[in-house]
């Protein structure tokens, strides 16, 4: 059964203004073994008749070739119980009805004032004219059968971790969408006095119940701040990614990590559009103070989430209602460069103006190793 919840803790800045870490925690049920789902997805699920991946499988329901980005593992589990619970309009169920009493029901392909071209149950294109049909209608159900009697439970959860690994090949790159803000990454903003105070890192560090021995990426480590609480949190048996765009801010966190007499750090210089992170490798990805910094937001996040593991939970945080730190003009310019629409579609909201929670962002996500 998932739960969810929000842990709040209260924080004063360095002015004497309070603000709040709020850490969004969802838990979700233990993922199954992806080897034994696709031996079902192929062999007893029959998934192959009606679904495709790349160019092997069926046509009468989605291409599923990125379904492990697209959907959650709740979502997963809930279509293979119940497909009627969320069914796009395209796949509604159409029934036709000829003169001669035969019902057929599919899904529509094409259609239009005087005929309509359906995929039958079994797979195949089948016209009609309007007028040859004794009743035309949509349902609105999905063709595909509940797996809830044909599997069991554990067969089911097997089979939402093969899913989860579908993930499709690496996003195609496109040309900058939006100019980034730098009014964080100056070396005075990250190593600023007080930031301890205001941040409460080793709280949040705690409250984010990193396991021994996890694989974390620290995505924008600046100078190392994060990097070296989070190298600490996993122990000698773990690892840390230090991934930035500048080889100087890399520099800097090494040079913090050393000081912390830390071993388990690796570090990565990526670009605008991919940290150049292993793919299903990672328990954990955090990025603090970056995503603003993004200029291909979409393209970096999908990267991010195709280099965490299959299954499991995603936590998310920020730090919330503390004074805006960047220059008004700059907040403002940024403001009018964020693509909402772009930002959406990389699974990250639209960024509020500067004043509220965007200021001070913090973003993990996790999935934890099935």
């Amino acid at each position: 059964m998932s739960r969810s919840g929000w842990i709040r803790f209260p924080a004063v800045g360095s002015r004497g203004e309070p603000f709040a870490l709020l850490l969004l925690v969802l838990y979700l049920p233990a993922a199954g073994s992806a080897t034994s789902g696709r031996a079902i997805f192929e062999g007893k699920g029959a998934c192959l008749a009606c679904h495709a991946i790349g160019e092997r499988g069926g046509s009468l329901g989605p291409e599923l070739s990125k379904i492990g980005v697209i959907r959650s593992p709740e979502s997963l589990r809930q279509a293979l119980v119940n497909p009627d619970a969320e069914i796009a309009p395209e796949y509604f169920t159409v029934v036709a009805v000829t003169k001669g009493g035969q019902t057929l029901r599919g899904i529509a392909l094409n259609e239009d004032d005087l005929s309509i071209q359906i995929r039958d149950s079994d797979g195949n294109p089948r016209s009609f004219l309007k007028d040859d049909l004794k009743s035309l209608r949509r349902e609105r159900r999905s063709i595909m059968p509940s797996y809830a009697g044909r599997l069991t439970a554990a067969e089911i959860g097997d089979l939402v971790s093969y899913l989860r690994t579908l993930r499709g090949p690496p996003p195609k790159i496109g040309p900058r969408t939006r100019q980034p803000h730098h009014a964080y990454s100056s070396i005075e903003f990250l190593d600023r006095i007080g930031r301890d105070a205001e941040e409460r890192p080793d709280t949040l560090i705690t409250a984010l119940e990193i396991p021994a021995g996890a694989t974390v990426a620290d995505l924008g480590s600046g100078t190392g701040y994060y990097t070296w609480r989070l190298a600490r949190a996993v122990g000698p048996g773990g690892k840390v990614f230090a991934v930035d765009v500048q080889q100087a801010m890399l520099d800097r966190t090494a040079e913090t990590v050393r000081k912390h007499q830390l071993n388990n750090t690796e570090l990565v210089l990526g670009d605008e559009t991919s940290p150049r992170l292993p793919s299903g490798a990672l328990d954990l990805v955090f990025i603090a103070h970056a995503y603003h910094e993004f200029s291909s937001p979409e393209a970096v996040i999908l990267a991010v989430k195709q280099s965490l593991k299959p299954g499991g939970a995603s936590r998310r945080g920020r730090i919330c209602r503390g004074p805006s730190l960047r220059p008004a003009r700059q907040s403002r310019a940024n403001d009018r460069g964020t693509n909402p629409r772009r930002d959406r579609a990389g699974g990250i909201r639209p960024r509020p103006r500067a004043g509220d929670c965007a200021d001070r962002a913090l973003l993990g996500l996790h999935q934890a190793g099935g």
